[in-house]
């Protein structure tokens, strides 16, 4: 676990480096907060929707952009890069689990994604929620647990992605499709409330909704204690079996890269 831990906090140290670009994307991050804040104003000043007040959108628009800094992830990417310039059979014989090498990494670059970029949010978010009332102990405790299987969840599916490139090489259009999958099914960019009845329906089958979504609805308090168990079992059903495909698919993929690596 030391050595897991060691990963952790090297991939932290290592974004600090890079002040810049830190900046930048503070600077980036704000930008994008206060447009989502004024567009969902001028939407819901104008009746687009009677039963969503502005607080709980803009609560939603806070809590979203923190989840989406915890579950953002480029494993996908890498899987790829290390495939065409052939540095994967040297980081396949690191002393560790690969996927928990890229699990652990992408950790700690989320880390320093969310200090950097979603806390200037939440401080001047102060300014705006007064008043707001916050989510009680059992939906702040279901918030964490949601969370924390959202991050897992998300790692598993973009994983999966870049395993694909032991057989594509390049598989950064099965990302860009997954992606667009979160954005629609895991109301990212529009939450659920906003969708149509079939189109909810749809989402509740899907592993996406459970990322970011879900967490955002424990801790807004759309989903009563008494019905927590659903999204929670189902979260951990999608953990499991893409858990189960990944490892399938693993063993797969290093079997045809021991016989094309002779």
């Amino acid at each position: 676990m030391k050595k897991y831990w060691t990963v952790f906090k090297k991939s932290l140290k290592s974004e600090t480096i890079y002040r810049p670009a830190a900046l930048a994307g503070i600077a980036g991050s704000l930008l994008g907060f206060f447009m989502q804040v004024f567009l969902w104003k001028a939407l819901l000043g104008s009746g687009a929707r009677r039963d969503t007040s502005f607080s709980d959108m803009l609560l939603f628009i806070i809590i979203n952009s923190f989840m989406l800094e915890l579950t953002r992830t480029n494993v996908a990417g890498i899987i790829e890069n290390s495939m065409i310039d052939g540095t994967i059979s040297m980081e396949l014989l690191r002393p560790m689990s690969y996927k928990t090498f890229l699990l652990m990494n992408a950790l700690g670059k989320n880390t320093y994604g969310t200090l950097t970029r979603t806390v200037p949010i939440l401080i001047i978010s102060v300014f705006l929620i007064s008043g707001t009332p916050l989510p009680n102990l059992y939906h702040f405790i279901l918030f964490i647990m949601s969370a924390f299987l959202g991050i897992l969840l998300m790692f598993e599916v973009t994983y999966l992605a870049g395993l694909s490139a032991f057989w594509l090489q390049r598989c950064w259009f099965i990302e860009f499709y997954l992606m667009g999958f979160e954005r629609i099914f895991g109301g990212t960019m529009v939450p659920i409330w906003f969708y149509p009845e079939w189109l909810k329906k749809m989402s509740f089958f899907l592993p996406f909704r459970y990322m970011t979504f879900e967490p955002i609805n424990f801790f807004l308090g759309k989903t009563p204690v008494e019905e927590a168990w659903f999204p929670i079992l189902m979260a951990l059903f999608w953990l499991m079996a893409l858990n189960v495909l990944d490892k399938c698919i693993w063993q797969m993929a290093v079997k045809r890269l021991t016989v094309n690596g002779g």
